[in-house]
């Protein structure tokens, strides 16, 4: 089931499976701003990633002397999203902790996601609550894929990323879906990032630590925005690209993968959440579109 989201200038989708964003339209050009999902290339729109961000070591954690598998980006996903609100410009959707969930994920939650859409911005608003009587760790994150319909070819494109303050930034290594533990510099003060497919041969890019507000999407050629998208706030930032797909995806997380040594205490897991009993967490992001 899909729900919509318009106004006089923009039409948003967003799917009750996974409370994905599915589309963004602009009315007067028909032009589609979230990738389609094209099965052949990544069978995915916008994904939220929830309760753990990237892979664990083995696919599974430790929790009071148990072992639970938990996969890739967790399971919200893949799980479907009931309606809990819905008014003009904005839609409420609502996951609760269930047996399937408590199977891999053992703690009582409920995560609710909020879309908004005014004039050319949506905001998205994060809402986690430990219904439980005990610590609940978690990570939580964003995963939208932007349309990049005009490559030139395989080796270059014609799009960048801008940063809206000077970035000197590492980028954090992985292998196999877990940090290697080694980085190597990306950014020297700069505040733009050329897009071309030689960056995405090692997986996605690994920020932590940066200092802008947003992220930008541009063509280099004239220097059109395309998208803005906000990160303040979230400690880590994912780039990623199908290798010579056309999409880029900004991920702004609260959480990382696994280190190739982690010992799998889900308690002790680099950029986990940790939220006391009958706790909240929110969070949001916005992305506005041109």
């Amino acid at each position: 089931m899909k729900y919509s989201l318009e106004n006089d200038q923009w039409t948003v989708q967003v799917k009750a499976d996974g409370a994905e964003l599915c589309s963004v339209v602009n009315k007067e050009s028909g032009r589609e701003y979230i990738w389609q999902a094209d099965p052949s290339v990544w069978a995915r729109h916008a994904p939220v990633l929830f309760p753990i961000v990237g892979r664990l070591r083995d696919d599974q954690f430790q929790y009071n002397e148990q072992t639970y598998r938990l996969t890739q980006h967790g399971f919200a996903r893949d799980r479907e999203f009931s309606l809990v609100e819905q008014e003009p410009g904005s839609l409420s959707l609502g996951l609760t902790a269930d047996h399937q969930s408590m199977e891999h994920y053992p703690f009582n939650f409920v995560f609710d996601i909020r879309y908004q859409l005014t004039d050319n911005m949506l905001t998205v608003d994060y809402n986690v609550q430990n219904k439980d009587q005990k610590d609940m760790p978690f990570s939580l994150g964003a995963h939208p894929a932007f349309t990049m319909p005009k490559i030139v070819d395989k080796k270059s494109q014609e799009y960048l990323l801008e940063f809206d303050k000077p970035e000197t930034l590492e980028r954090y290594l992985i292998k196999d879906g877990l940090q290697t533990g080694k980085t190597y510099p990306l950014m020297s003060n700069e505040s733009k990032l050329a897009l071309h497919p030689k960056l995405f041969e090692e997986d996605a890019i690994i920020f932590k630590g940066h200092q802008s507000s947003s992220v930008s999407l541009l063509e280099q050629s004239g220097g059109q925005k395309l998208v803005e998208m906000s990160v303040k706030g979230f400690p880590y930032l994912g780039i990623w690209q199908k290798y010579g797909a056309d999409f880029i995806c900004i991920e702004p997380w609260f959480g990382v993968a696994d280190h190739q040594d982690s010992n799998g205490d889900i308690m002790a897991k680099e950029g986990i959440q940790l939220l006391e009993p009958e706790g909240h967490f929110s969070c949001n992001y916005y992305i506005r579109f041109y």
